[in-house]
């Protein structure tokens, strides 16, 4: 896989599950389970499901996940460490999934964001998505609940 802002993004393997996890926990209110994040990592029939690590010199930096249906493809989760936070791995790791999603025929990227996620609308604005739609109250805040930004954009 290429390099990108100094990160090397590759394939994810049942191996990352541990610091998938480790990750997700750190980033995320509501974290995925083990099971959930592994049938990512595992061969997948036709490819239903992938996921993308990325590592500097080493240390796991970020992961991205998205799913297959047919010709369209769902990014069902994107983390990255708060340490490496804004210095471009989410984008290597978008651009990455984005380019693997041409390689194998997709059509269509689709994804929900918080409406709050103002960095993560930027890099998905920035990198061709448009908002397609809301989604009321879809995820849990602190505070009761918060609205889902849907997003797609043309491969």
């Amino acid at each position: 896989m290429p390099e990108r802002c100094g990160a090397a993004v590759r394939a994810a393997a049942v191996s990352d599950l541990d610091a998938m996890m480790f990750l997700d926990s750190l980033v995320s209110a509501n974290p995925w389970s083990r099971q959930s994040l592994a049938r990512y990592c595992e061969p997948a029939p036709a490819d239903s499901h992938c996921a993308f690590v990325c590592e500097v010199s080493l240390s796991f930096s970020g992961f991205l996940i998205y799913s297959r249906l047919l010709d369209e493809a769902n990014i069902d989760n994107v983390a990255v460490s708060p340490h490496y936070q804004g210095r471009g791995f989410g984008r290597a790791l978008l651009l990455t999934a984005l380019d693997n999603m041409c390689a194998i025929g997709l059509k269509r990227c689709m994804l929900e964001v918080r409406e709050s996620n103002v960095a993560a609308r930027a890099l998905y604005e920035n990198n061709g998505f448009v908002i397609d739609g809301v989604r009321p109250q879809y995820y849990k805040t602190q505070q009761g609940r918060e609205d889902a930004l849907l997003m797609s954009r043309r491969l």
